[in-house]
């Protein structure tokens, strides 16, 4: 739930509540993604979101301790709540920066838990930060907390930006905490050419700008790159890495395991490591979603493909995701026909049944929020595609043909292969007849032979 100041004002919990300051607030995913922490603790609470303009900030906070019983800060409000609190945790008062405030009968106590966040997206990686050279790129809100981590942990930390000046400010507020470590800056054109991590604390990539980037090239020595964005999942910092060997990871989990934290602070909550996978491909789901109406202005996801690469197995898992509705476009047709699929071949021939494919594509791509998994041969027919991405958003599943031929070796319902005497090479024919076909017409082709992640590399394409 979204509130002015004003509906804040007049808002009357009718059970345990908590919520997010921030101003300008916009879209925020925050009460979705405590949604699913509460219900995986099975914790019976609201959360909502205000939109709190800084001059009301002290007000506010007056009515949140009446009102709520615990709040998440974001900008500009992570600085200016320290005045407003009776207590702040001692690496939240190091960064100068709050984002969580549990209120108790021992008052208002600040916290920061995207320390935590990013703490765990590295520890999930097995990235060890002692010793090793780590890059910031930037000086502000998000830098500032990943900056302080390094540091702490050991790491020997260089500090770039655009404005120097600000990159030392930086510096020394860490040193004043951690006076022991090693932390220089530098211009982005004398990088160390040694850097082994680089983590980017800007908002340079993200939406609507995703093109833009603090950095043209890595290190060649980089092994990892961290960016706190998750708009786009694939950020235009991530993108630099083309060694296959550079691992990276956007801001997801981050977002995830700073918000499992908050709720560790307000409710004692501890949760099994597997609900913060879980969660965090929801959250990309969603995104994708979002992605799909603001980025590409499409309605649906249309998956392609060879007959047996998993379109319907595949189009199935993401529909539950996304919260999106699954078409299986044979199926919509068998249905609609009252006739198999191989019944048509056989009584009307292949090009009636392509008139009909056409005819029941654009009664499907009409409709709006749906994952849709196309036969086969859907995108050979020109006039298709054009139906198909008047709405829709393309991805090919590019199935190894090894994965394809597993996939298709129990089936008897292919019509175009039931014929033929020897199966296999005419797979593989229609294969290669095909295949620059699809990477032709697809926004988008993805490939994997694990499903979970097929799945996860599709979302993150969009």
């Amino acid at each position: 739930m979204l509130l002015s100041y004003e509906e804040f004002q007049a808002f009357t919990p009718k059970r345990t509540t908590f919520g997010l300051f921030g101003w300008p607030l916009g879209h925020t995913m925050s009460p979705e993604l405590h949604a699913q922490l509460f219900q995986a603790a099975h914790v019976d609470a609201d959360y909502i979101a205000v939109a709190v303009p800084p001059e009301k900030l002290k007000e506010a906070m007056e009515l949140a301790r009446k009102k709520l019983k615990g709040i998440n800060l974001t900008i500009p409000h992570k600085r200016a709540v320290i005045s407003l609190l009776d207590a702040v945790d001692q690496s939240a008062m190091d960064l100068h920066s709050v984002n969580t405030v549990h209120f108790s009968d021992e008052g208002a106590i600040g916290y920061n838990t995207d320390i935590f966040g990013f703490a765990a997206s590295l520890e999930k990686d097995g990235v060890e930060l002692r010793n090793r050279k780590v890059l910031m790129l930037g000086y502000g809100g998000a830098a500032s907390v990943m900056a302080y981590h390094c540091a702490h942990a050991g790491a020997q930390l260089y500090i770039t930006g655009r404005n120097l000046d600000k990159a030392e400010q930086l510096r020394q507020q860490l040193l004043s905490s951690l006076p022991q470590a090693k932390i220089y800056t530098c211009t982005r054109r004398k990088i160390p050419k040694d850097i082994q991590i680089v983590v980017n604390g800007t908002p340079l990539g993200m939406f609507p700008q995703e093109e833009k980037k603090p950095l043209y090239f890595l290190p060649r020595k980089t092994e990892y790159v961290f960016d706190a964005i998750y708009n786009p999942p694939q950020t235009s910092t991530m993108r630099l890495a083309t060694n296959k060997r550079t691992r990276t990871r956007n801001g997801i989990y981050m977002l995830v395991m700073q918000a499992a934290a908050a709720q560790t602070i307000w409710n004692g909550t501890q949760f099994e490591s597997t609900v913060y996978d879980q969660i965090a491909r929801r959250v990309l789901a969603k995104m994708a979603v979002k992605r799909l109406h603001e980025r590409y202005q499409k309605k649906n996801i249309v998956l392609c493909g060879f007959m047996g690469s998993g379109k319907t197995t595949v189009g199935r898992k993401l529909a539950r995701l996304t919260g999106l509705t699954h078409i299986d476009a044979d199926t919509y047709l068998e249905q609609k026909t009252g006739k198999t699929i191989s019944e048509i071949f056989a009584t009307q021939g292949e090009a009636a049944f392509r008139d009909l494919e056409t005819q029941y594509l654009r009664e499907i791509c009409a409709k709006d929020g749906v994952v849709i998994s196309l036969g086969g041969g859907a995108v050979l027919r020109p006039e298709n595609v054009a139906i198909i991405k008047e709405s829709g958003f393309l991805i090919h599943l590019n199935t190894p043909f090894f994965r394809i031929v597993k996939n298709l070796s129990g089936s008897t319902h292919r019509p175009l292969l039931d014929q033929s005497a020897d199966k296999l090479a005419e797979t593989r024919r229609l294969y290669n007849e095909r295949k620059n076909i699809y990477h032709r017409v697809s926004d988008r082709s993805v490939r994997s032979p694990r499903l979970s992640e097929l799945i996860d590399r599709l979302l993150q394409s969009i």
